[in-house]
């Protein structure tokens, strides 16, 4: 079930946020009970048939669970459990997700291996396996409690995390989930959630599904179009993509708050950011969050330990060697990112999309410690022209490594890369203007506040704000329920056909 249907907005939250409230005067057992069964029925909607595989790895994960929390902490058992637990799921992960692609990459080169036949792939399989690895790793170091198997049925499974993420942490969702609170709809609540919801369900419906089909033409014709159409096309996708995750994370955020549920930011302006490194701090913030806690971290940890042990120094002063900064940061990084590209796809054009990213990151951490050793250097936020000449920087390195992000191939992706440098000639400044709406949106995505900025939900950290936001702050008012009622129903005015959101397919 898509959040952007009507069955969705119409039925099946309606009958939830129903449910939810009735059952709360029951106490917490039945409301927990009544969303893990909402979210099943909205999983199985989809496909009935990955219900069973769902809950197969539920079980198989809460079993481990059990295992571990039993076994001593610390001990070798606890470990052994731990790798089990960590086994089963990249298998599956790697048989759903990644086995035909490998056994086509085995045929091409010629090579002896079993036939390949496709296999479909579990919607949010990656979402939900990494879910429960990082689970099982904080069990096992004690960092994490045993949970009822009721609690651990909605922490994995609750609709609005469930497809597309974010990645939850036990730490933030069980405590939401304990007895003490109070399980009823508060209107508050309520009413800032479906707010939220309705931005981003405006962002999906209104602006990203408008770009896709020239996106879409631009990448199919990769290798015989003028480089105007294909910079053109290239412009569209970024801002189809950055628009259809925004808009997910925000109906995410606010399906969670209708509910009184915090789900942490996902979707933080990315395109404002001014290095590589800042980019991955507001782009997919869960995801960041998870491969530096369970990829980068111990990869780094592994990396110190072998040094410690050769009698080598790990220290700040060993990152100004070339060895101490190649082992110590270009190699965790390059190793997380070239993970993460595979994570995203099984092809290889989502290595090259790792390894770009891990060389953007490492070029950027190698100009900062420059930056360090410099006397009387001071790390202050760019403003002005020199920000702006940042953003449009960080926009470019990341829209060359999206190509391949988007492609169906490599060949595919080398050939956009021909078209966007001429290969095919420049083209026309007309070309140019037929992507005329992504174009507009720069001003959007570069300088206006964004969502959570608007809606008073943006963390205390972040940077500083919009000189629009005080005049665009949101409040329960009637004002902004005049803008919200003209917004809802622009959405189902052009609600007609649904498509399914980009991330899907991881």
């Amino acid at each position: 079930m898509l959040f952007n249907s009507f069955k969705f907005i119409f039925c099946f939250l309606p009958i939830t946020m129903v449910g939810f409230h009735l059952l709360g005067r029951l106490g917490r057992r039945p409301v927990i009970a009544w969303l893990a069964l909402c979210s099943i029925v909205f999983y199985a909607v989809f496909k009935p048939v990955f219900v069973f595989f769902l809950l197969g790895s539920i079980v198989v994960n809460y079993l481990v669970s059990m295992a571990i929390a039993a076994a001593e902490e610390g001990s070798s058992r606890r470990r052994q459990f731990l790798t089990l637990g960590i086994t089963l799921n990249l298998l599956a992960l790697f048989y759903f997700k990644y086995l035909y692609k490998t056994l086509l990459l085995i045929h091409s080169l010629h090579l002896p291996a079993p036939a390949a036949h496709p296999v479909l792939l579990p919607l949010g399989i990656s979402f939900f396996t990494f879910t429960q690895i990082s689970y099982l790793v904080d069990l096992a170091q004690g960092q994490a409690e045993r949970q009822d198997l009721l609690s651990y049925v909605l922490f994995v499974t609750f609709f609005p995390h469930l497809i597309i993420g974010p990645i939850l942490h036990h730490k933030e969702m069980m405590p939401q989930f304990a007895a003490g609170r109070r399980f009823r709809l508060v209107p508050a609540d309520v009413s800032l959630g479906i707010t939220w919801f309705l931005f981003g369900l405006g962002k999906k419906v209104l602006i990203a599904d408008r770009l896709s089909g020239q996106a879409s033409l631009a990448f199919a014709h990769a290798g015989s179009q003028s480089a105007a159409s294909a910079w053109t096309g290239l412009i569209l996708y970024t801002m189809q993509l950055y628009f259809d995750f925004s808009g997910y994370s925000d109906m995410a955020l606010g399906l969670a708050r209708i509910f009184s549920i915090r789900f942490p930011l996902n979707f933080d302006s990315p395109y404002k950011a001014t290095s590589v490194t800042e980019y991955w701090q507001r782009w997919h913030m869960t995801l960041t969050r998870y491969v530096t806690l369970y990829l980068y971290n111990p990869i780094l940890l592994g990396v110190q330990r072998r040094r410690l042990a050769a009698g080598k120094k790990i220290s700040r002063k060993a990152l100004t060697t070339v060895s101490g900064f190649s082992a110590m940061v270009a190699y965790p990084t390059i190793i997380t990112m070239l993970l993460t590209g595979l994570w995203h796809g099984a092809g290889l054009q989502f290595l090259l999309f790792g390894l770009l990213h891990g060389v953007y990151l490492t070029a950027n951490q190698a100009w900062r410690h420059f930056r360090q050793r410099q006397k009387g250097v001071t790390e202050e936020p760019p403003t002005g022209l020199l920000r702006m000449a940042l953003r449009i920087g960080v926009y470019l390195q990341v829209s060359l490594a999206l190509i391949f992000f988007r492609a169906d191939s490599l060949h595919s992706a080398f050939a956009m890369l021909h078209d966007l440098f001429g290969g095919n000639g420049r083209g026309h400044i007309g070309n140019l203007l037929d992507g005329a709406l992504g174009l507009a949106l720069f001003p959007i995505v570069w300088f206006m506040p964004n969502t959570q900025e608007i809606l008073g939900e943006e963390p205390p950290s972040s940077a500083a704000p919009s000189i629009l936001l005080p005049r665009l702050r949101w409040s329960s008012n009637i004002v902004w329920g005049i803008v919200m009622a003209v917004l809802f129903f622009a959405i189902l005015a052009n609600l007609d056909h649904t498509s399914s959101f980009l991330y899907f397919q991881f």
